[in-house]
């Protein structure tokens, strides 16, 4: 069973291994069928306000290509090395730049600045106005997560274990700080999360390090989730998600691990919840929302840890996060269906066909307009009008 879930873990690409361990299985498993769509009544009419082709997207890797939003632009990168600037409200392309970069992260905006990483451990900032290169560094090891900054400082994760400060000017680079990666890994990364003068980052390991932001210094460290078991997959517990903060507790989710909440100044576990989950959560109103890897979405108090409800009819349909569009909790499928829920009880209340080929990222939302971008590159953007 184990050995099956290694198999298809690999060949989807989402895990790093040894070559040693590539031999382990040679037939290939019997994957769960996913949960057939019921009806339901529709409280709410999708309406797309328009839809481009946007690139290659990420249909040949299991990249999130997460777009940047601006109050005017949608950037978006794509596996080719291209990158583009759509008119928020209508798609117009602005400007298209051939970067030749392998680029395998969303692109983070901001600040006059585009910030992204490559295959090749390339941390590189664009101009947001026209796409031109503004610096690259070559960090040591490949870029799955999307940077943070604050417009003076950029903070980037790279899959070997490192977390790096580069000043956002020039690309120099201020600090680095190094934490262990175990033997098998996901082939993800969270994102790290940089507020005030502190910068968070969930590791591989399973643990959490919040680091002055001026120094790279540990501030604290806590394990969210221990490894058990007897072989290496067994024991994955890696943070590939987002953190959130929210009234100084910080949110976090593992694969085959935990849910919990850790005290932001101190790093003390509040409360934690079983949970296996690498997706993107979302708030709203003290609730977090989880979609876990079986495809079962949650939602959880965030000052008790209890479950409020849980949705188990889009089992085994690859969700991706979660996403919070006019107060409702919105998440995608393998089948590149968008699905609406109620907050206050996870019963679907709207839906909505994007593209077959499933999404290069988790739904994002600016105003109330939300942003959908496929694996195979088709962008669009919704808004909702209630029924009656």
């Amino acid at each position: 069973m184990r050995n099956s879930l290694f198999v298809r873990l690999l060949q989807r690409g989402l895990i790093v291994a040894p070559l040693v361990l590539l031999g382990a299985c040679s037939s290939k498993p019997k994957e769960v069928e996913p949960t057939a769509l019921t009806s339901f009544e529709r409280e709410y009419r999708v309406d797309r306000e328009w839809h481009r082709y946007s690139g290659l997207g990420s249909l040949r890797k299991p990249l999130r290509l997460e777009p940047a939003l601006s109050e005017q632009y949608l950037y978006l990168g794509d596996m080719s090395g291209r990158v583009r600037a759509l008119q928020r409200s209508s798609g117009r392309t602005v400007w298209l730049q051939n970067t030749e970069l392998r680029i395998s992260t969303g692109v983070r905006g901001g600040y006059g600045r585009l910030l992204l990483g490559t295959r090749d451990g390339e941390a590189v900032a664009l101009s947001a106005d026209d796409g031109s290169e503004l610096w690259r560094t070559q960090l040591s090891g490949e870029l799955l997560s999307r940077p943070a900054t604050d417009g003076e400082v950029a903070i980037f994760q790279s899959q070997d274990g490192r977390v790096v400060a580069l000043n956002a000017a020039d690309g120099a680079v201020l600090w680095s700080f190094e934490v262990t990666v175990p033997v098998l890994t996901l082939r993800g990364l969270a994102e790290p999360l940089l507020v005030g003068n502190r910068v968070f980052a969930g590791t591989a390991s399973g643990r959490v390090v919040a680091l002055e932001l001026v120094s790279g210094s540990p501030v604290w460290e806590r394990r969210v989730a221990e490894p058990s078991g007897r072989s290496e997959l067994d024991r994955l517990v890696d943070i590939d998600g987002n953190l959130v903060l929210e009234n100084g507790g910080l949110f976090v989710s593992t694969f085959q691990g935990k849910l919990a909440v850790l005290d932001e100044d101190s790093g003390r576990v509040y409360w934690d919840f079983n949970i296996s989950s690498a997706n993107i959560m979302s708030s709203l109103g003290g609730v977090l929302f989880v979609a876990d890897n079986q495809g079962v979405v949650r939602a959880i108090d965030q000052r008790t840890g209890n479950e409020l409800w849980k949705q188990e009819g889009l089992i085994a349909r690859k969700l991706t996060g979660t996403a919070i569009h006019n107060d409702l909790v919105v998440v995608g499928d393998r089948d590149g269906y968008l699905h609406w829920l109620d907050p206050q009880t996870g019963k679907f209340v709207a839906r909505q066909r994007h593209d077959p080929d499933g999404f290069a990222a988790t739904p994002m939302v600016y105003g109330d307009v939300l942003y959908a971008v496929s694996a195979d590159g088709e962008v669009a953007a919704y808004r909702l009008k209630a029924t009656r």
